[in-house]
């Protein structure tokens, strides 16, 4: 953590004299995200001097180790944090400016300050949103119908900001998406065995039924291409968050509405926009909210996303139709078992057990110990992906 706030110091004198803050003062503060982040050290940050307004910052500092670095693409990520805040945002909210979006219908991006690319040190600094009344919901609470119809609308303008990026620079879009198509590093026989722990260990807590259902399902995605089927677009490329859940957006609530701003870019990828959609309502919410909300949160995706298209003068009809819409939907359908196997554990673990990996840490760490929270949702999940015919 020391090494951590050094390397963000540096970066912090950088934004100071960038913003012309003379003589000075930074203030730093740690963070602990409770479980909720375990690939950066998290800092509030001010930067103080006479005569000007302070600024509240946030900031992310890389502390993953060599091992895991070795074993992954864990580099990656947090290049393409740096691309996106280089490079896409501002042009991105360009868009918005150029096509006279109304400012209470556009994405709102956290302003970026700076950062550094440099290995094992990689920085981001933004505006601190926290310090500006927003927050996170909370990672053991399922959503609500307020909170989860805002941030799809949140998403679904997201996407719709792909589409404009591939209207206005086709080449620039293509480029960028291929330079973004999802890659699983390491070597795949080491992969394969933790996969084979994690499974183990999530289904622990099925009954027998739901339990050979999981494991005919996995059999069948042991192979690293039927796998990866998920993580890849289903024809047209559109560059989507990646890990689209509460945890990774922050909102606030003013009067009767809703704010909200995502975070977290290092899993930026041309992908199939419905893998968001199923990746937020498959890790976000519980059964009772999918029985009430499922089919209309899926209905308000797509309204939403015409909207947002209709904006920019682009007919949702020429570049994602309804009915490509609902075919990929249920093509994709499958990959919310993989959540709850992979990450629905992550999620619902509690602070002292979550991952690590910074120092000597091996991906060992990802095989958490279910817990009672875990059994009850992952057991829902299932229940639901067999009530919706998904296995």
């Amino acid at each position: 953590m020391a090494d951590a706030e050094c390397s963000l110091r540096q970066v912090l004198v950088e934004i100071a004299e960038r913003n012309d803050y003379t003589n000075h003062n930074i203030d730093i503060k740690g963070f602990n995200s409770g479980g909720a982040n375990y690939t950066s050290a998290i800092f509030f940050a001010t930067i103080s001097s006479s005569g000007k307004d302070d600024l509240d910052l946030f900031a992310k500092v890389a502390i993953v180790g060599e091992k895991i670095r070795n074993k992954s693409t864990v580099d990656r990520m947090f290049t393409t944090e740096q691309t996106f805040y280089n490079d896409l945002a501002t042009v991105w909210d360009g868009y918005q400016s150029k096509y006279s979006v109304p400012d209470d219908e556009k994405f709102v991006f956290p302003k970026f300050y700076g950062g550094s690319p440099k290995r094992g040190e990689e920085t981001v600094v933004l505006n601190n949103l926290v310090a500006r009344g927003y927050e996170t919901y909370n990672r053991f609470k399922s959503v609500d119908w307020q909170y989860a119809s805002k941030a799809i609308e949140t998403l679904a303008k997201f996407h719709a900001l792909s589409f404009v990026f591939e209207k206005e620079s086709p080449e620039e879009h293509e480029k960028i998406c291929k330079e973004l198509v999802y890659q699983m590093g390491g070597e795949e026989d080491s992969t394969k065995k933790v996969w084979e722990r994690m499974v183990e260990s999530s289904i622990q807590v099925l009954n027998d039924e739901h339990k050979g259902r999981v494991m005919k399902f996995m059999e069948k995605h042991t192979s690293m291409e039927s796998f990866m089927k998920y993580y890849r677009p289903l024809g047209k490329s559109v560059l989507i968050h990646g890990d689209y859940r509460p945890s990774n957006l922050l909102y606030k609530k003013q009067d009767d509405s809703l704010q909200v701003i995502p975070v977290d870019y290092q899993t930026l990828r041309a992908g199939s926009p419905v893998s968001d959609l199923i990746y937020f309502i498959f890790v976000g919410s519980d059964q009772k909210f999918r029985e009430n909300h499922y089919q209309q949160l899926v209905e308000h995706y797509y309204q939403q996303l015409c909207l947002a298209l209709a904006r920019f003068q682009i007919d949702p009809a020429d570049v994602y139709p309804r009915e490509k819409f609902d075919v990929d939907f249920k093509e994709m359908l499958p990959f919310a078992v993989l959540l709850g196997v992979f990450l629905l554990p992550i999620i619902t673990v509690e602070a002292e057990s979550a991952p690590r990996m910074d120092g000597d840490a091996d991906f060992d760490s990802f095989v958490v110990k279910p817990n009672e929270l875990f059994a009850q949702r992952f057991t829902e999940l299932i229940a639901d992906c067999i009530r919706y015919e998904i296995i």
